[in-house]
């Protein structure tokens, strides 16, 4: 007979779709089994939380990297190392992401990336990839590398989407032309969610790329056609498109905290989710750094491009992102959805919610919402 493992949380307070239960919780093989609401708990034995907070881990859907490593090293030991890092700051589920380069190095970095992907790592678990390009416009490129950005291609694609099945979950593109479209229809009949990215179109080819497809935003509000009443371009076309999941880099460096209201205004707290787009330079000091093959510096929580001082990703960590939405005037069952449940949901992961079933990927916060335990499927991976 095989032995079950069992953990129980005891004397936490649990934060569930709509209400805080007070009680312990019963892990068993990685999977929640009961929440146990103030009864007399069913075992002596188990990690006391002192009535802290405990909320589903959060689920990163774009970052590049952290503490030194990028996913476009190509190596496990970089994916291993940001892995390590975030799962300190309650992240338990990411996708690993590219940036624009060569289809030889991008294939590359795939083949490593499924090396890891659902592997029991030292932290929080890859779920996947997010490629983020190449098939961008040069006009609003950020900091990714224009000397590689190319038409959609479905030839190209295919070979990315070969190196492993169910391996790129998500991909950012610019829908600019009929390749594009074409390519969008493509990637979802194939079951990767298709986001727009770096793009220079307007309104109504957003609307077009929907149609296709289209049901992703990334960084929403960077990298893309702003919104003004004659043409109300791409950050119109998301602010306004039920079907369109919007992602928001919540550092109040990227985008105005009263524009991340409006964006919440627009489309409710169950079409946005927080994203780090962190690098490497995540957790470590001021000074230069890498972002692929661009100069970055990072000064004053910000990367910035040393060519021409464009933002060039984030530093940030997602319990940094849950504590600004509470300091915006928002519930702890608001910045749940949008660091955790709403990615569960769009990616079809068994998580995101504390709910019996559900992978017992588990973050208990302090009073301030630091973080004090990570658990990824029932394992403790981090202790302040």
């Amino acid at each position: 007979m095989r032995y079950m493992e069992k953990i129980l949380l005891k004397n936490g307070k649990f934060v569930l779709g709509n209400r805080i239960v007070s009680g312990d919780l019963l892990v068993i093989d990685g999977k929640i089994k009961k929440i146990i609401e103030n009864e007399n708990p069913l075992y002596e034995n188990g990690i006391d939380l002192k009535g802290k907070y405990v909320v589903p881990g959060f689920i990163d859907a774009h970052i590049h990297g952290a503490y030194g490593a990028d996913a476009m090293d190509g190596t496990v030991e970089a994916l291993k190392t940001i892995s390590s890092f975030v799962v300190k700051h309650g992240t338990t589920n990411f996708l690993a992401t590219t940036l624009t380069s060569t289809k030889d190095v991008l294939k590359n970095v795939l083949e490593k990336i499924a090396e890891v992907q659902d592997k029991e790592l030292d932290g929080a678990n890859i779920f996947g990839a997010h490629m983020e390009g190449p098939y961008f416009d040069i006009q609003y490129k950020g900091a990714q590398n224009e000397k590689y950005m190319k038409p959609a291609g479905i030839e190209e694609i295919k070979e990315y989407l070969s190196v492993k099945p169910g391996l790129v979950k998500l991909f950012s593109l610019s829908p600019k032309d009929d390749a594009a479209l074409e390519a969008i229809k493509f990637l979802k009949e194939n079951g990767v969610i298709v986001s727009i990215g770096h793009s220079a179109v307007y309104f109504d080819d957003v609307q077009k790329a929907i149609k296709a497809g289209l049901s992703h935003s990334t960084h929403t509000y960077n990298g893309m056609r702003g919104f003004t009443h004659r043409e109300p371009g791409v950050v119109g076309a998301v602010l306004s498109s039920d079907s369109v999941m919007a992602e928001i880099i919540f550092d109040k460096i990227h985008v105005h905290p009263e524009a991340i209201r409006i964006l919440l205004k627009a489309k409710g707290v169950d079409k946005v989710e927080c994203i780090t787009d962190a690098m490497s330079a995540t957790g470590l000091p001021d000074g230069n750094y890498k972002l692929g093959e661009l100069d970055v510096y990072v000064k004053d929580n910000q990367a910035r491009l040393v060519s021409n001082d464009s933002l060039a990703g984030s530093v940030l960590t997602l319990d940094k992102a849950f504590k600004n939405i509470i300091e915006l005037g928002y519930s702890i069952f608001d910045a749940v959805k949008m660091t955790s449940t709403n990615a569960a949901r769009e990616f079809g992961l068994n998580t995101g919610e504390i709910s019996e079933g559900k992978d017992a990927d588990l973050v208990v916060l302090n009073n301030d919402y630091s973080v004090d335990m990570t658990f990824v499927k029932g394992k403790l991976k981090y202790q302040a």
